[in-house]
């Protein structure tokens, strides 16, 4: 509970979200609080998910969502300019594409959906926006920061792998379905991915914990 406590207090993205909306501030502290001690003992459970349904609300209503099939000009004008790659000069090839419909397959609203879910998958799981606030792959329309000081990757690194070794299933569904979420509506919020932030205060504080227990040994 101390190595829980310091980490949810040293990081600055804390406090960027206290700034900006205190009651998501004690939400977050609240949900994290539970999420540890429902790794612990199941009869937190319940509590646990009622917190993390009011997180999940919050993530939904704060962050812009970009429609995964509308395009805006420029993608629009990109778009015209694959469509010119998409005509053979063979005579047989280009009726097996008028035939098959492919263009409207290659850039139908199934293809857009998925480049963009692809997109917002890589960008959640990408841990350069947790600690290196974005670098090297900056996104200036995501109002990037650092989330967390870069030393802490080693700690979150060992407590991921020893919860999953562990069979913890609670935080990693949980991350299972943050993760979802934001495929889904993506990362333009300018709190960033919250809804992951009790996974990543737990992980790292269970990280921190073993790899004391391990020096002194």
């Amino acid at each position: 509970m101390i190595f829980l406590l310091i980490i949810t207090l040293v990081n600055p993205w804390i406090w960027k979200i206290a700034g900006s909306n205190l009651i998501l501030f004690f939400l977050l502290i609240l949900t994290t609080l539970f999420l540890y001690l429902s790794i612990l003992r199941k009869r937190y459970y319940y509590l646990f998910f009622f917190l993390f349904i009011i997180i999940i609300l919050f993530q939904w209503k704060t962050t812009a969502f970009q429609s995964l099939i509308l395009l805006d000009n420029d993608e629009q004008r990109i778009q015209k300019l694959r469509l010119e790659f998409y005509k053979p000069s063979l005579h047989y090839v280009r009726v097996i594409f008028h035939r098959l419909n492919l263009n409207d397959f290659l850039e139908g609203d199934f293809t857009t959906a998925s480049s963009r879910i692809q997109r917002n998958f890589f960008e959640t799981i990408d841990p350069n926006v947790y600690f290196f606030g974005g670098h090297p792959r900056e996104r200036v329309w995501a109002n990037d920061f650092e989330k967390f000081t870069f030393i802490f990757v080693i700690p979150f690194l060992t407590g991921a792998y020893s919860l999953a070794l562990e069979g913890k299933r609670l935080i990693y569904l949980n991350l299972l379905i943050s993760v979802v979420l934001l495929s889904i509506i993506g990362h333009k919020n300018p709190l960033g991915p919250f809804i992951l932030f009790p996974f990543f205060i737990v992980t790292i504080s269970y990280g921190l914990k073993i790899l004391i227990r391990k020096i002194h040994e």
